[in-house]
């Protein structure tokens, strides 16, 4: 049993286990953990399909993802961009293909070497911007197409141990099954996608927080009426920084378009979190915390870091810091490592969809927001005081 309790805005641990307990928990994390990032992470990019697309199937059952990429174009074509570090913001866009057999909470990806559209997800028209304005240009041009009062867009930054293609394939299928229908945007750091990498991977991540800066301010001419953010693992350090850094300036959602932030399994030390927070006006936190006490993955980053991470703490603590939080721990998902919920869960990427991206008016302004706990049946239970929207 944890017990944890705030002092002074810094979070302290009275964790009761023996040391024999913590080394096991430790041993099993680790391995499921291993398991799941040791398996085969290939490069699909334009790789040619088993029979060619129509027009009609890539624009009834495809989605177009815009990218902004730090990472450095590869000389692989099917990997499109590398795990090196660029020192400039990179643009593409790609169109991914949903199979008609697809099921939610699912990527089904292809075991040969080429995917079959009948049965696999499909990533095609792999395109790369030469100019800044041209891709801040198509991005407009999508949103137009949308009709007035519809005109969103989300912005999407993956995790740790993610190639180009896991991020994309894992964007497609959450689009898919949220039923969003704005314009997406994929914010893809370098990482090197290599289990043995973490430490690679936060220094990328790290890097990365003054070009995501520069995202918005892409955006901030154009017709969308609202930007929606997702962040997942050690994406959410990515976006908490480039948010405080924002904040600093005092620039944080001057536009008023921001209408929301999910954070899913927050790979952030939670003293470093409190601080990346208060720099972010209490009326402008509109962030819903995604957590799970199962999650297997924060449990080996915490005993490496020696401190919690946001992500697998007690719903109650984090939404006394005035935030929403929606706890999975009770959800059934389809791996043992359970980092992924948010996606892998039908009932979590519902919630998601209907509820927060549909215009969920956010966080309390101050005090305690609204706590929730997902249950195995997929019910929905308030553990605080219920917050009406």
């Amino acid at each position: 049993m944890t017990a944890i309790f705030v002092e002074k805005g810094f979070v302290k641990l009275s964790v009761k286990k023996t040391i024999d307990q913590s080394r096991r928990h430790f041993v099993l994390s680790g391995s499921v953990f291993v398991a799941t990032g040791c398996s085969s992470k290939r490069n699909l990019v334009g790789l040619e399909p088993t029979r060619a697309l129509s027009k009609t199937e890539i624009d009834e059952r495809g989605h177009r993802i815009f990218i902004a990429t730090v990472r450095e174009p590869s000389t692989v074509a099917t990997e499109f961009f590398s795990g090196r570090r660029a020192n400039r913001l990179n643009f593409a866009a790609v169109d991914v293909v949903i199979p008609p057999n697809h099921k939610t909470g699912k990527i089904e990806r292809p075991r040969g070497s080429s995917p079959d559209p009948d049965k696999h997800f499909v990533i095609t028209n792999p395109q790369i911007f030469d100019e800044d304005s041209k891709f801040v240009g198509t991005v407009e041009n999508s949103v137009l197409a949308l009709p007035k009062g519809k005109r969103s867009s989300l912005l999407w930054i993956h995790g740790y141990n993610t190639n180009l293609t896991d991020a994309v394939l894992r964007f497609a299928q959450f689009l898919e099954d949220t039923g969003y229908s704005g314009v997406p945007i994929l914010y893809s750091w370098a990482s090197q996608a290599r289990l043995g990498a973490y430490v690679y991977d936060i220094n990328s991540a790290l890097i990365a927080r003054d070009q995501l800066e520069e995202v918005p301010g892409l955006l901030k001419d154009s017709p969308v009426e609202t930007i929606d953010i997702v962040a997942h693992s050690m994406g959410n350090l990515v976006a908490m920084e480039a948010a405080r850094g924002i904040a600093n300036r005092g620039l944080f959602n001057v536009s008023g378009k921001l209408r929301s932030v999910i954070l899913a399994s927050p790979d952030i030390d939670i003293d470093l979190f409190i601080a990346q927070l208060s720099a972010i006006p209490k009326d402008k936190r509109r962030f819903y915390v995604l957590t799970s006490e199962n999650d297997q993955a924060l449990a080996v980053s915490s005993l490496i870091a020696r401190n919690p991470r946001v992500g697998q703490l007690d719903a109650t603590l984090i939404s006394e810091l005035g935030l929403n939080v929606i706890d999975l721990s009770q959800v059934q998902d389809t791996t043992s490592v359970h980092h992924s919920k948010f996606a892998d869960a039908p009932e979590v990427v519902r919630l998601i969809g209907d509820r927060i991206l549909a215009g969920d008016k956010g966080a309390k302004v101050s005090g305690r927001a609204e706590a929730v706990v997902i249950t195995a049946s997929g019910t929905i239970a308030v553990v605080d005081e219920a917050i009406s929207n």
